[in-house]
């Protein structure tokens, strides 16, 4: 093998053209894929850097009333935890996004709210200080404590390793810093990297929901528990089933029908809403890499037929003079697995540069990913798996097609004629078809996805996007109580008004596509929730005029007013699915709904048109709108119709607002950038795809090239 090695070396280098030839197809080929898995390993295969990570299981809900994989309430976990018989250890937490103050500009952070046995639990040791105590996470604000992530400490604290005895400002608020997270630790959400974690407890001062943790209904943390020893998944899911019945006896308003499934907790590291989106775009990102590969490959067997059939002459001498048929086979399969090898290195480089520029396109929602696009070991393994298997599979038919000839023919002189017979040249043709014909799915492949993209970006969103623009913030980061944060909202419009370039401005609580609230609605005269009358629902809410600017028509009856205040009867505007789901057929204006947890009664006043309001493109579905003057909420979005670039314009009132409080945090953006963002995916996936069919026509065009190249240097005399 060693004396094959120095000879295919000394081949290769002798004859360069056909080498950088091969390397160059191979490299991209095989870089292609590279790029893609290596996408793929750190989203979907990367293990969690915890201890004994097949061990933990994500406890998730299933509701009846709503389809799918759900989070926990707090009740029924601190129920769970105390009660359980098949967990040595459970714990909770939720992302959540934090105002850091004390050091220039306000910046925002993401973090978690957790138990006090989170590390613990994990098998997380910090590398400076400590976890929380269980004390810490015992009295409701007793202890002002977080762990920061390593990131934070570099970023804000120059690793400093006294940074324990250093406090750190959030929402207004000062946290002893007890612990520095190990640097490859960023929490259980791969899409969300946690910078700072703080104990439970502390929920008042940093959750924006905190008047709903204490309520069985709202499902609003993750659960992971470590299986005691010998428990399997299965057994610890029957386990906790049954807590979940008795929970639902206790409970029956609030549990009724609830059952739990057990998940790994590497699948509930990703919602389960975005990883089926995330798989099906990175299964056909492989397949259309796996057909450039191919191409590449028929690409390099046809190189290796035409210079097996150019060293017809020494083959044929080497058999001659003795050498046998499997010495010569394993010799050009040894110069195939070298050119295979340089290759994946080739392959391994551009990897790595266009990796770069692949997470350099990411949009800003995953700016704070925990996602990072190393080459680790799986990632060179599979390289060099492809690699070699790449030159065994497309080397082998060469090799045998070279040294199948006849010897006493071959033996005789005859120039022109060796590589004319039909077989050699149906070969070729065989390959340069298949080239063509791959690289033409590739390329409507590529077609496909970016008309897709054309008619997304077309789709009626029910609002007017041009010119639109917004400005969010949370007054409830700062510590604001109802009576300031009413007053900064009704400040900040007045502000926003004046900004040049303002046409109309409006508030509401949710940004564009990011509506988060739903609430249990039973009509009037429907009051047992129990019997399965109650409609979850998603609810916005929003200032009076808030229609008007955002360009959503009101179909019938009026908008809301700055007479309907906190102390008159309240009211709500239903949009069209609403109305036809709840009185089909009947004028709903002045028809009256119950919010199940609240005793009075709201009155329907208008129809609104049906628009997006979680996704782009989304199925017509129920929204009831309230108004922010008769409930409050912390979170708030300015929206301003501008006669201008919107981008501009929002960024001018986000510097006047930001004059009211310079240590509130605001974030301003177009709400076009909004939907630009939103297609993320399928830009991504159209531009690469789109990458991808270009390169494989190149390849097959130089194949095709090669191959026409190569048949009239050998047929040269017979034209001549």
């Amino acid at each position: 093998m060693i004396e094959d090695l120095r000879y295919s070396l000394r081949a290769l280098v002798k004859a360069r053209g056909f080498t950088i030839a091969a390397v160059l197809s191979l490299g991209l080929g095989i870089g292609a894929n590279t790029t893609i898995f290596t996408l793929l390993n750190a989203v979907l295969l990367r293990p969690l850097p915890v201890e004994e990570p097949a061990r933990l299981a994500a406890v998730r809900t299933l509701d009846p009333r709503n389809p799918g994989l759900w989070p926990c309430s707090y009740p029924n976990y601190q129920d769970y935890r105390d009660h359980n018989q098949v967990f040595s250890s459970l714990l909770l937490y939720s992302a959540i996004t934090l105002n850091l103050t004390g050091s220039g500009e306000p910046q925002l952070v993401t973090g978690q709210i957790v138990s006090g046995n989170y590390f613990a639990t994990l098998g997380v040791n910090p590398v400076v200080g400590r976890g929380f105590l269980p004390e810490e996470d015992a009295s409701p604000g007793a202890y002002p404590v977080a762990v920061i992530g390593y990131g934070l400490w570099t970023r804000q604290f120059g690793r400093d390793p006294r940074v324990t005895a250093r406090t750190i400002n959030l929402n207004g608020r000062a946290y002893s810093i007890v612990g520095v997270a190990p640097p490859a630790f960023q929490g259980l959400n791969e899409l969300t990297a946690a910078d700072v974690w703080v104990p439970m407890m502390m929920y008042q001062q940093v959750y924006p929901n905190a008047a709903w943790v204490n309520q069985r209904r709202f499902l609003l943390f993750a659960v992971v528990g470590r299986l005691k020893p010998g428990v399997s998944l299965q057994q610890g899911e029957a386990g906790i089933q049954s807590m979940a019945q008795d929970l639902e006896r206790q409970y029956p308003k609030d549990n009724q029908g609830r059952r739990v499934k057990l998940t790994s907790v590497a699948e509930a590291a990703i919602s389960p809403m975005i990883r089926p989106v995330v798989t099906s775009a990175g299964t056909v990102l492989m397949i259309i890499s796996a057909l450039v590969l191919s191409i590449a490959c028929a690409n390099v067997a046809n190189l290796l037929l035409a210079r097996a059939a150019g060293r017809g002459k020494e083959i044929t001498l080497r058999l001659a003079l003795g050498a046998s048929r499997w010495s010569l086979v394993r010799q050009l399969l040894t110069e195939s697995a070298l050119l295979a090898l340089l290759g994946g290195a080739a392959g391994l480089v551009l990897a790595r540069w266009a990796r770069d520029i692949l997470w350099s396109m990411r949009p800003p929602m995953f700016a704070y990913a925990g996602v990072h696009l190393d080459l680790d070991g799986r990632v060179l393994c599979y390289t060099l798996a492809i690699s070699l298997l790449t030159g065994v599979l497309f080397g082998l038919a060469p090799a045998l097609r070279a040294t199948s000839g006849d010897l006493a023919s071959d033996l005789k002189e005859r120039s022109g004629q060796a590589e004319s017979s039909l077989k050699g040249r149906r070969t070729r043709s065989v390959l340069v078809i298949c080239q063509v014909a791959l690289s033409v799915v590739a390329l409507v492949g590529a077609g496909l996805f970016v008309r897709s993209l054309w008619n997304a970006g077309r789709i009626d969103t029910g609002f007017d996007a041009a010119r639109l623009g917004v400005v969010a913030f949370n007054v409830g980061d700062q510590g604001y109580n109802e009576g300031r944060g009413r007053e900064f909202e009704r400040q900040a419009l007045e502000r926003a008004a004046g900004v040049p370039g303002v046409v109309s401005a409006t508030l509401g609580k949710d940004v564009p596509f990011h509506v988060s609230l739903a609430r249990t609605v039973l009509l009037e005269g429907q009051e047992d929730t129990a019997a399965g009358k109650g409609r979850f629902t998603l609810m916005s809410v929003v200032w009076p005029g808030y229609l008007r600017t955002v360009g959503i028509p009101l179909l019938r009856g009026r908008d809301f007013r700055s007479l309907d205040t906190a102390t008159t009867p309240r009211v709500v505007i239903v949009n069209e699915a609403a109305a036809t789901a709840y009185w089909p057929g009947e004028n709903p204006i002045g028809k009256r709904i119950r919010f199940f947890g609240d005793n009075a009664a709201v009155e329907v006043v208008g129809v609104a048109r049906n628009a997006n309001y979680q996704a782009i493109g989304e199925r017509p579905q129920a929204l009831i709108y309230g108004s922010l003057i008769q409930y409050y909420f912390p979170t708030a979005v300015l929206y301003v119709r501008t006669a201008g670039d919107p981008e501009a314009v929002s960024a001018a009132v986000r510097r006047e607002v930001q004059s009211l409080d310079r240590n509130l945090l605001l974030q301003s953006e177009s709400v076009g950038g909004i939907i630009r963002e939103s297609l993320w995916a399928q830009r991504l996936s159209a531009g690469l795809l789109g990458v991808f069919g270009g390169l494989a026509l190149v390849l097959a065009a130089v194949g095709i090239y090669g191959v026409v190249s190569y048949s009239v240097n050998r047929r040269a005399r017979e034209i001549e």
